[in-house]
């Protein structure tokens, strides 16, 4: 259900109100499809920064130039901006463009049911989504699962709506399809975000069968089995990942998960702030070897103790040269130790 809303249009023959008077009508258009191709471009490649929310601002207040106020176009370019923006900004846009879009497509209608999602409206998306498409609905379905991902709901519901998702998909289509291995998915993380990491490893195993994440899906298979102390296993799936990423000695090397190191209780009780930088070598498997703190900051306050113990811990994806795994030594990882606000 989540769509991309752009508008792609050639603006010969539309029928457009008053324009800035400062350009000329060929300027505005020639601006408007330049920040709409920026926020298409930033929305494709999954950005969510302070150059997707000017394009998004440049094509609403440009578009308000071009088109009527009242019309679907300037509804989507509402609705895009709204979604970008964040805070109250964003939230006034995503009520401004519901408003429009209910006065366009009438207040029961299932082109409402994204917007209602991003404004945490899930009840009355869900009403809409059963009434229009039905319960057992490949489309319901898509809805549930639109907001286990999306959504605003705490984890307890989002864990439920994706379990119904996966139960209309394996009905409808099947345990294997798009849909109930998407949901699958979503439901081991919800599990390895609360801690469950063992009950999360069924859910991951179901996701590896969708090519479209099975590659996030073996990453997080590789934390579950490690957190649950089967680090054969997770080697298996961290090499998979590994065989399906091209890690050059170009790129900055980052580990696959990460765990937290443990605040030295003096430093936290007296509220000090510092860091250590770790020194390491990463094996043919993605296992740390030989780390050593080259950097700390302050001394004598145990910061590098505790990140030496949580480099250990540390995996990552091995780097492979003529198709086969390496070693790679030299590794540096920075752990900040910062009080919480």
């Amino acid at each position: 259900m989540r769509v991309l809303v752009l508008i792609c249009f050639s603006i010969i023959g539309f029928s457009a109100v008053a324009q800035d008077d400062a350009l000329s009508r060929d300027e505005n258009i020639t601006l408007f499809n330049e920040a709409q191709s920026c926020y298409k471009e930033s929305i494709q490649n999954q950005f969510r920064n302070a150059r997707t929310k000017k394009c998004a601002k440049t094509s609403l207040e440009i578009g308000k130039f071009l088109f009527e106020p009242d019309s679907l176009n300037i509804a989507a370019l509402t609705y895009n901006y709204g979604k970008v923006a964040g805070g109250n900004e964003g939230k006034f846009s995503l009520k401004t463009a519901l408003v429009l879009y209910e006065a366009i497509h009438g207040e029961d209608s299932p082109e409402l049911i994204d917007l209602l999602i991003d404004l945490g409206e899930v009840s009355r998306a869900l009403t809409i989504a059963k009434e229009s498409f039905g319960k057992e609905s490949i489309l319901y379905a898509d809805v549930l699962l639109a907001e286990a991902i999306n959504g605003s709901s705490r984890v307890s519901s989002k864990t439920r709506f994706a379990k119904a998702a996966y139960e209309i998909y394996s009905k409808q289509s099947g345990p294997e399809s798009v849909g109930a291995t998407l949901a699958s998915f979503q439901l081991g993380k919800f599990k390895m975000a609360q801690g469950k990491y063992k009950s999360s490893i069924p859910y991951f195993l179901q996701a590896t069968k969708n090519s479209n994440v099975a590659n996030y899906a073996h990453a997080f298979l590789a934390q579950a089995y490690d957190r649950t102390n089967q680090r054969d296993k997770a080697t298996e799936h961290v090499l998979i990942v590994a065989k399906q990423s091209d890690i050059t000695q170009d790129q900055d090397y980052l580990p696959l998960f990460v765990r937290s190191p443990d605040y030295p209780l003096t430093a936290q009780r007296k509220g000090i702030e510092g860091y250590a930088v770790v020194e390491l070598t990463v094996s043919k498997e993605g296992l740390v070897l030989n780390p050593i703190v080259i950097e700390e900051k302050p001394k004598g306050k145990k910061f590098g103790k505790e990140a030496l113990k949580a480099a250990s811990s540390l995996r990552y994806i091995p780097r492979f040269e003529d198709g086969e795994p390496v070693e790679v030594p030299g590794i540096l990882y920075k752990y900040t130790f910062q009080m919480a606000r």
